[in-house]
């Protein structure tokens, strides 16, 4: 079998800074539009509606990398938060008790990464599905080496992995260093911090306005646009709908068939003419870089030779037991203090740290 640290790419330069800008705006607005949501598209040629913006820009890389992959769903980030450890999912399809479904490929497209943001992503490629699903049983009375990828956060950056592999964004970047009460500790100040902003959202003046406590001016602090492609072969994730944006109906919203059709096609020629306004036909000054220009750098295996894995580090699962199929939250590695913590909090270089876990 080939290496799986092999089917981990990591492409540099792949969109320009000022697309990286506009593709941030885009996602906020998705975001907002979405309620935090995904959305799903069918590529050229098999689309049956137009492709907004950021779908072109997508669809775009995805050529540019010989996928040719008709169905993706896509999604956003603008702010550095905690990820545990998952692969994703059809999300609808476990809560209904179906079977754990993942895509075939996922992609991290970094747009902008304030200074002094480590946020790494963090994939564990011969992690698929759930967790310890791989483990060697024979031979379970050995040390179970578990290699972990580290890619920090550059501007213009994509990382592309297989869709079943495990993988997080730690908050602090050495959130794995602390012990498992210190985590159950931080978590318990995020979820705090989490309820007190959203009660304080919007907040009555003296005059009884409303208004929100947002600051558009605020920093962004890591804005990601994550997207996955799933199988032909298959159904798509249940649940994921089309950005309305480009005409598909609303949620909820119901019309006869023909006030539908006339509906889709006066707001498909409106929202053409004003994207070409903005962003060139088929979203064309948003489209990625020549892969002539990209540059694919590599994954420096740390030589570990001569360090002792005495370090405990607990990774943090997400979700129940069926979700992570593994039954414990936390999973508890061995590795090296430093080469760990550096690796995690390294600016530019991707790294294969080799983690251990002894079974009993």
């Amino acid at each position: 079998d080939a290496d799986e640290s092999m089917k981990v790419h990591i492409y540099e330069n792949a969109f320009s800074s000022s697309a990286c800008e506009l593709l941030h705006e885009l996602a906020v607005d998705h975001n907002q539009r979405t309620n935090d949501g995904s959305s799903i598209f069918t590529r050229p040629p098999l689309n049956t509606r137009p492709l907004t913006p950021i779908e072109h820009a997508i669809d775009s890389a995805l050529t540019e990398m010989d996928d040719d992959s008709q169905t993706v769903e896509y999604w956003s980030r603008d702010e550095y938060m905690n990820i545990d450890v998952h692969a994703d999912i059809d999300e609808t399809m476990l809560e209904d008790g179906g079977p754990v479904r993942c895509p075939q490929m996922g992609h991290v497209l970094y747009l902008q990464v304030k200074e002094g943001i480590k946020g790494p992503t963090c994939v564990f490629p011969k992690e698929k599905i759930g967790w310890g699903l791989n483990d060697d049983i024979e031979n379970s009375h050995l040390y179970n080496d578990k290699e972990l990828i580290v890619v920090p956060c550059v501007e213009g950056r994509i990382l592309r992995f297989p869709g079943n592999a495990m993988h997080s964004v730690p908050s602090p970047p050495h959130r794995w260093l602390l012990s498992q009460k210190e985590q159950r500790l931080l978590k318990e100040q995020e979820n705090t911090c989490e309820d007190f902003e959203e009660s304080d959202d919007w907040m009555d003046d003296e005059d009884g306005d409303w208004y929100g406590d947002e600051d558009d001016d605020s920093e962004v602090e890591r804005s990601v646009l994550l997207f996955n492609t799933w199988s032909d072969d298959e159904m798509p994730p249940i649940g994921v709908n089309g950005d309305y944006a480009t005409g598909a109906l609303p949620e909820g919203i119901e019309l006869s068939e023909e006030d539908a059709k006339a509906y889709l096609k006066s707001e498909e020629a409106r929202i053409l003419i004003e994207w070409e306004e903005d962003y060139g036909k088929n979203g064309g000054i948003l489209r990625c870089n020549p892969i002539s220009q990209w540059n694919e750098i590599d994954i420096e295996v740390v030589d570990e030779d001569s360090v002792t894995k005495d370090t405990e580090i607990n990774v943090s699962l997400m979700g129940n037991q069926n979700r992570r199929l593994y039954p414990d939250k936390y999973v508890q590695l061995w590795g090296g203090d430093n080469v760990v913590k550096n690796a995690l909090e390294e600016e530019l270089r991707a790294s294969l740290v080799h983690l251990t876990r002894k079974t009993e």
